[in-house]
């Protein structure tokens, strides 16, 4: 049986992103940008889902945790009450996401520092707006790589 540890709810949501690294002290980037989708979040960090986690030699999971100096910076421009909205993370965790032939990464991250409660309720109250229209886009395409397309079920 699986207890459920989170510190906080999550909220599903299918959002483009996009991930850089930078170093801590100057915002300096060191590399991307990377691609990726959020698919939940919460007041303390996120899933990420990234189909590239690799740039020449510098890995987005591995080369960040390696040391202190470096952080994430997730840019959400969508939806639109997000204009480039950014937040600085850590990398947790990295598993490897499988869906027939497609194969990509789910990293989970920390935000870093204390996040101003407030930004993020903003952040999440504007999440909300479409939330279900977003969502259903990753039951789709879930549905959709695991060979079970609604019209292919009737």
């Amino acid at each position: 049986m699986n207890i459920e540890q989170r510190r906080s709810p999550r909220l599903v949501d299918y959002l483009p992103l996009e991930v850089h690294v930078v170093h801590k002290r100057d915002g300096h980037v060191i590399a991307g940008p990377f691609s990726g989708r959020i698919i939940d979040l919460s007041i303390h960090g996120a899933c990420l889902l990234m189909s590239q986690v690799m740039h020449e030699r510098f890995h987005l999971f591995y080369s960040t945790r390696e040391t202190d100096e470096r952080l994430l910076h997730l840019t959400i421009d969508h939806p639109p009450e997000l204009q480039h909205c950014t937040l600085a993370a850590q990398p947790v965790w990295m598993a490897l996401f499988r869906q027939q032939q497609i194969r990509a990464f789910k990293i989970g991250v920390e935000f870093t520092g204390n996040p101003e409660k407030q930004h993020m309720r903003e952040i999440q109250e504007a999440l909300r707006k479409n939330r279900p229209e977003r969502s259903n886009k990753w039951i789709e395409l879930c549905s959709y790589f695991a060979g079970r397309r609604e019209r292919d079920c009737r």
